[in-house]
């Protein structure tokens, strides 16, 4: 990855961190979930309102490293008035550009566009549970599991 791509990735991610967009419960909550990452101390609740298929809202709260909340707060926005498989496209999406050079199997690249920021930490494979934290709470959430791990 070049320095320029670096440099770019960098203040994505910081943005997210520092201010981060849906923070909080939304006001028709009906899902939520809480997830933990042992590794790295990360912890997130995830709130959603959901209307039949359809995520009508996301928030989140938590405390943890920069990219846990860059991608909580990534995937607020990303997933908003999406359907529950679009979240899980976009998490499958999420973990081939965290883990693999050249992700061709990307299935819709214009949803992935606004995370690919978070790709740089495949430098970082230890980092890639950070990341994802988030999303799979978000899943555990829907599936009215309550809690979710990296472990």
């Amino acid at each position: 990855m070049d320095d320029d791509l670096k440099a770019l990735y960098q203040t994505a991610i910081l943005d997210h961190s520092r201010q981060p967009r849906n923070q909080g419960k939304p006001e028709g909550c009906t899902h939520r979930a809480r997830g933990y990452n042992p590794l790295c101390g990360d912890q997130i609740t995830v709130y959603m309102e959901v209307d039949g298929d359809r995520i009508a809202a996301a928030g989140f709260e938590g405390k943890g490293c920069a990219l846990c909340l860059a991608s909580a707060s990534m995937m607020t926005e990303a997933i908003a008035s999406a359907n529950k498989a679009t979240l899980v496209n976009l998490l499958d999406d999420l973990k081939l550009i965290c883990t693999q050079e050249q992700a061709e199997t990307v299935n819709a690249p214009e949803e992935i566009a606004p995370l690919l920021p978070l790709s740089g930490v495949r430098a970082y494979p230890v980092r890639v549970k950070c990341v994802t934290l988030p999303w799979q709470t978000a899943l555990a959430a829907i599936a009215g599991e309550g809690e979710a791990t990296t472990e």
